[in-house]
């Protein structure tokens, strides 16, 4: 029987309709002419967090996929654009609805680590593309960590971004 205390078990009752993998919610689908997908993995099983708020709120936006390992919930958003080019009022209202949602799921929310993950497109390798990646590094791309600090009141315990290469 799932436990109405781990997150896992809640989700797995919950929504166990909305389980993907990591490559079909990495799909772009802003062009219905090209399917690309910005991750290749298909044997690691997540929760499609689209799927989820479409149950619970299609008027919100959320970030793409929940990955569970142990008492870790990685919450992760795929961006096929420059760092540059990202929203970040989108970006904050994604992370936003996610945390509603967690604290809204369960009651021992202080019992989980929750990490952001935010992958993004390679911008190139010119000079002016470099510079911007460096200084972007020491902002933690889209200002996230002030606005968890600030606004999240450090919800996140963690927050990674990511580049991918893909042709």
């Amino acid at each position: 029987m799932a436990s109405k205390y781990n997150l896992k078990d809640i989700l797995e009752d919950l929504h166990s309709d909305c389980k993907s993998t990591l490559k079909l919610t990495s799909l772009d689908d802003r062009s219905s002419d090209i399917e690309y997908y910005l991750c290749d993995d298909e044997k690691l099983n997540i929760f499609d967090f689209d799927e989820i708020k479409e149950k619970i709120d299609k008027d919100s936006k959320s970030p793409d996929a929940i990955y569970i390992r142990d008492k870790n919930f990685y919450i992760i958003e795929f961006k096929n654009q420059d760092p540059c080019d990202i929203n970040s009022k989108d970006l904050k209202e994604k992370f936003t609805f996610a945390i509603n949602f967690f604290k809204n799921t369960i009651m021992n929310i202080k019992d989980y680590k929750f990490i952001i993950c935010l992958v993004y497109k390679n911008q190139g390798q010119h000079k002016n593309t470099q510079r911007y990646k460096q200084g972007i590094g020491k902002r933690a791309c889209c200002t996230l960590d002030d606005t968890n600090k600030n606004e999240y009141n450090s919800f996140y315990n963690y927050i990674i971004t990511k580049i991918i290469s893909r042709n």
